[in-house]
């Protein structure tokens, strides 16, 4: 192999280590944070939890805040592809698409609990800290903006007089942080299962003329 062929594949091996030792200190952090809190996750705590050196961590992150932006990023960019790829696989009908936003939040890989854990602490920080301020709103925006389209068209096809579709998308997005927070702090042990039902009952409540189609347990007007 001549040095000119070997250069280019020694870069890209390095780059590959690279990449694997960022995401092994980005879960490290999200393992500390979830059960350390932001404030009192130290350099040392997630080092020892990543297995590396202290000293080492600063050659992939600059500092701990870019650190944990990066945790915030690869939270906010799983939760996208998730419910990008939901709609993908719901096809046309405007109550399958919204009923399968929807149970995104409840996907095994998304509603974890260390997950969870590490949004509402990043979501109390983000007015004091612009770098975490600046990922959510990207994200934060597609986000509500993708559901309140998806309530509009099922507002417009369904005939629902009465429902905004900006209201509609904040009731539920607040409707799936609450059983999220239900998940994480609540007495009654619901599984992700008991949460997505619960999440596709409010659907049905907001747009009755499509209640069967949003949930199973809801039979529709008669």
């Amino acid at each position: 192999m001549s040095h000119a062929l070997a250069q280019p594949r020694t870069a890209e091996r390095r780059d590959l280590r690279r990449e694997r030792r960022e995401a092994q200190l980005v879960e490290a952090a999200l393992e500390c944070i979830s059960t350390l809190g932001l404030r009192d996750t130290t350099v040392q705590d997630v080092a020892a939890r990543a297995g590396m050196a202290v000293g080492s961590i600063s050659q992939y992150f600059d500092s701990k805040e870019l650190l944990f932006t990066a945790v915030l990023r690869s939270l906010s960019e799983q939760f996208e592809s998730a419910w990008r790829r939901g709609l993908s696989e719901a096809g046309s009908d405007p109550a399958s698409r919204l009923r399968r936003f929807v149970e995104c939040y409840f996907e095994p890989g998304i509603c974890q609990r260390k997950n969870i854990a590490v949004w509402f602490a990043f979501w109390g920080e983000v007015k004091a800290r612009p770098k975490y301020r600046a990922v959510c709103a990207g994200y934060d925006r597609l986000h509500d903006e993708s559901l309140e389209e998806l309530c509009r068209a099922l507002i417009v096809t369904g005939g629902h007089a009465g429902v905004e579709p900006r209201a509609a998308a904040k009731i539920i997005a607040s409707v799936c942080h609450g059983l999220w927070l239900e998940l994480l702090t609540g007495s009654d042990g619901l599984k992700r299962a008991e949460l997505a039902s619960l999440a596709r009952t409010s659907l049905a409540t907001l747009f009755p003329r499509h209640a069967a189609a949003l949930c199973d347990d809801v039979a529709g007007p008669a």
